[in-house]
């Protein structure tokens, strides 16, 4: 197996296009404009930056989170590389994760303060309390859930990413033997690609970065033959960042399905089943379902939001 482990100092931007993806920040950045009266809080978010959702406080579920938040404040952990989830537009912190995000708070008459960090050091942070939770498309798998327990909101899966014409024949994750392959620390996908790895006579050539946009970038300046990213991640980078517009997903197939989930400490169970239960209370105001779909991600949605079921998908991690 050939892996090279380059792992780069925190990125204070990294250009992708028009976004700027941050690598690392702890300062509650700027954030969609929210509003709130009378118990009604306004977010202003969605792929346009236009879109209004407006959360109605639950008083059930507000007079549960008085007793577990201190301040009246969450705070939340994210990553900021992994649009439509979570970048920054200049400086401002936009995404579906986001969004998403402050509707829970909104849902528990609470204010949420984001911080962005590199994705590998999440897991770290939520296990030890440094957070309240994240929320960062991370996926949960049975091997995350011995360090952090999980509440299951969305699903996505993963496929290849080359440049654009395919130039190597890229035709599955079998045929990325022999290939230079960028990937990312304590991901889902460098887990399947060192599963593949057990499988290749010429093994893959993985390169492992900080964050999903170095990784990319790898491929767009032809340093990698390809790399493996979320889909719905490509997509939207592709049709929306004009670095993005010369690679192309190799979409015979995809792998690893399984949940993007939100974080918590196993030492905080209160708060974990409090935010499952806003998240059902936003699934039946229909805001749940607004946000996502407003991101273009309503094929992503679940039925029924779960803890710790990442036995379902089994995905490697």
């Amino acid at each position: 197996m050939t892996i090279k482990k380059r792992i780069l100092a925190p990125l204070s931007v990294v250009a992708l296009g028009a976004l700027m993806l941050a690598g690392c920040s702890s300062n509650g950045s700027a954030s969609p404009s929210t509003s709130s009266k009378e118990g009604t809080t306004v977010v202003t978010g969605g792929a346009d930056g236009k879109t209004g959702f407006t959360i109605s406080a639950d008083s059930e579920l507000s007079e549960r989170a008085k007793n577990l938040v201190k301040g009246g404040e969450l705070d939340i952990a994210t990553s900021a590389s992994s649009p439509p989830y979570g970048f920054y537009d200049g400086e401002v912190l936009r995404g579906s994760d986001i969004d998403l995000g402050y509707a829970i708070s909104a849902k528990l008459g609470l204010k949420a303060k984001y911080s962005a960090m590199d994705f590998s050091g999440i897991i770290p942070a939520i296990a030890t309390g440094r957070y309240d939770f994240s929320i960062a498309s991370m996926g949960d798998t049975p091997a995350r859930e011995k360090s952090v327990d999980f509440v299951d909101y969305s699903t996505d899966s993963n496929s290849i990413v080359t440049v654009k014409g395919n130039p190597k024949g890229i035709s599955g994750i079998e045929s990325l033997c022999g290939l230079k392959v960028s990937s990312v620390e304590g991901s889902v996908l460098l887990g399947l690609l060192q599963e593949q790895n057990k499988k290749c006579s010429n093994p893959i050539d993985i390169t492992i970065f900080k964050d999903n946009a170095t990784a990319l970038l790898q491929v767009q300046n032809g340093r990698a033959d390809a790399t493996m990213y979320q889909t719905g991640i490509a997509l939207y980078l592709i049709k929306t960042d004009a670095a993005s517009k010369n690679l192309e997903v190799v979409s015979n197939t995809e792998y690893g399905k399984g949940y993007n989930a939100i974080a918590f400490s196993k030492k905080n169970a209160e708060l974990r089943d409090l935010v499952k239960d806003a998240l059902t209370s936003l699934k039946e105001d229909g805001i749940y379902k607004a946000i996502e779909d407003s991101w273009g991600l309503g094929a992503n949605m679940v039925d029924e939001f779960t803890v710790n079921d990442g036995l379902k998908y089994n995905q490697p991690s």
